[in-house]
């Protein structure tokens, strides 16, 4: 099987997906596009000119399905009823290629529940926000227990990603992911406090932010995210509150669950949930202007 006869499904269409599926279409793979928005599946696969579908179990034709969803949970439940059964009729050796930022122990029960029915589960979340998406040059961290459902995932993510690191078993990928997305929460949260601060005592923020990034305080947040959506109040980076919120718990009920102590983590997550319970569903960097008190 060549890439162009491979038929591969993509489930989930968000800020992420809808790129990510763009560059699949690109790639000429036999495409077809759900979401659980039946508008926006019709949307996206008329602008692709692919295949939309209104139910998951037309995916059942498709050698590999790609999920790029909000939590673990929700990709489950797209492949499993709550007895464990089948909700799609998926054929033995389907792949199903886990791209959203899931909890690494539920994708573990998920891969030994599809492999019952002989489906394999490989987890690749990503790495570098909508910009990356759109071009293609994601970091991909990828986990498998199968080495062949790893090579052929490992070819349908590539025209997706500028780099795909093979992180060990079937949930390693996830909790790589969850750690780099509390070491960039962690990034973030320090940054804002620093500007808060420097504010405060009479610096300009932008200038600060010019001397981080010349600088040994300079991040990827400070790089690409204060200047344009802190500094300049847009607050649209595309990346919300609740789900950088939910990588981080999961970074630290990982290390909870190693009996580690974390006191970093712990505070980096009591930071980020103050802000979402404050603030809801908003743009993750929304939360700076919580800490600095502007919305209480």
């Amino acid at each position: 099987m060549d890439d162009k006869t491979l038929q591969v499904g993509f489930v989930g269409l968000g800020m992420m997906g809808t790129p990510m599926s763009r560059n699949l279409a690109r790639a000429g793979v036999g495409l077809r596009v759900y979401d659980a928005d039946a508008d926006r599946t019709r949307t996206v696969a008329s602008e692709l000119g692919v295949a939309g579908v209104v139910d998951p179990a037309e995916l059942a034709a498709c050698d590999v399905i790609v999920t790029m969803l909000p939590t673990s949970a929700i990709v489950r439940s797209v492949f499993l009823n709550g007895d464990g059964a089948l909700r799609i009729p998926l054929r033995q050796g389907t792949v199903v290629v886990d791209m959203s930022s899931s909890d690494p122990t539920e994708t573990v029960a998920t891969g030994r529940a599809l492999a019952a029915f002989g489906v394999r589960l490989v987890d690749a979340p990503v790495s570098g926000g909508v910009p990356r998406a759109a071009d293609g040059t994601l970091a991909i961290m990828m986990g498998a227990d199968d080495e062949d459902a790893a090579a052929l995932a490992e070819r349908v993510v590539e025209p997706m990603s500028r780099s795909v690191y093979r992180t060990g078993g079937l949930g390693t990928g996830d909790a790589m992911k969850a750690l780099n997305n509390f070491v960039a929460g962690a990034a973030f949260a320090a940054t804002s406090e620093a500007l808060i601060a420097g504010r405060q005592f009479g610096l300009d923020p932008q200038l600060m932010i010019d001397i981080l990034n010349d600088s040994t305080g300079q991040s990827f947040s400070s790089t690409h995210v204060f200047g344009p959506h802190v500094v300049a109040e847009k607050y649209a980076s595309g990346f919300s509150l609740p789900l950088i919120t939910k990588d981080i718990r999961i970074a630290r009920d990982l290390q909870r669950g190693m009996g580690r102590d974390a006191p970093v983590c712990e505070a980096v997550a009591s930071s980020f949930e103050d802000a979402l319970d404050a603030l809801g569903g908003v743009d993750h960097t929304a939360a700076h202007r919580f800490w600095s008190g502007e919305t209480r």
